[in-house]
């Protein structure tokens, strides 16, 4: 097992404290769920819910790879992570249609999310999709929750908190599991003598 930078280590700490932000929101849905006065309330509860539930499993599939330092039998992981934050996109688009005050702001970042479950999507099924346009991607993708996490901010100064916001923040140490998965997977492969 090689040893682990501290760019790797603060960046676990992070997943893992993420992991009790995201179990934290999980049991404030639980809760108002139980207090719901109306059946569209108690849909959208739930519906945080498995939103929660989702980017609990999306944190802990991209936390056991890098643990696993990004072997090639820690694959699935890595797979698992990327398919599930492609969930995570979809449900945060329905959420933020279905249960939030959609304006021209809301729209756009819906649209960011698409594309950028569609970058997800190449990640995952593309064969062979080679060291560069990887890492292009995965700028793309970087570059996308960046601009979504400004617009939620310009969002708030109009309407107010939002606890959405920790999901865009959330995204963006995602993004930073996907980066050193990268790294990692190119630098096992080259280390292995594969392209």
């Amino acid at each position: 097992m090689q040893k682990r930078s501290p760019v790797t280590i603060s960046h676990l700490i992070l997943m893992f404290l993420m992991m009790f932000g995201t179990i934290g929101g999980a049991v404030h849905f639980i809760i108002e769920a139980v207090g719901s006065e109306t059946s569209t309330a108690l849909f959208s509860n739930i519906t945080n819910i498995v939103l929660m539930a989702v980017i609990l499993s999306m944190l802990i599939m991209g936390t056991v790879y890098i643990i696993k330092d990004y072997s090639k039998q820690a694959a699935v992981f890595y797979k698992a992570f990327m398919f599930l934050h492609v969930g995570v996109c979809v449900l945060s688009i329905i959420v933020n249609l279905c249960f939030y005050t959609v304006n021209p702001l809301i729209i756009v970042i819906c649209i960011l999310y698409t594309f950028k479950a569609i970058d997800l999507l190449i990640l995952v099924f593309w064969k062979d999709l080679g060291k560069k346009k990887t890492w292009i991607l995965f700028y793309v993708i970087l570059g996308l929750d960046l601009l979504a996490l400004i617009l939620s901010v310009i969002n708030m100064v109009n309407i107010g908190f939002d606890f959405s916001f920790t999901g865009y923040v959330t995204a963006l140490i995602a993004d930073g599991t996907i980066g050193l998965s990268v790294k990692g997977k190119y630098e096992n492969k080259e280390a292995r003598g594969s392209k």
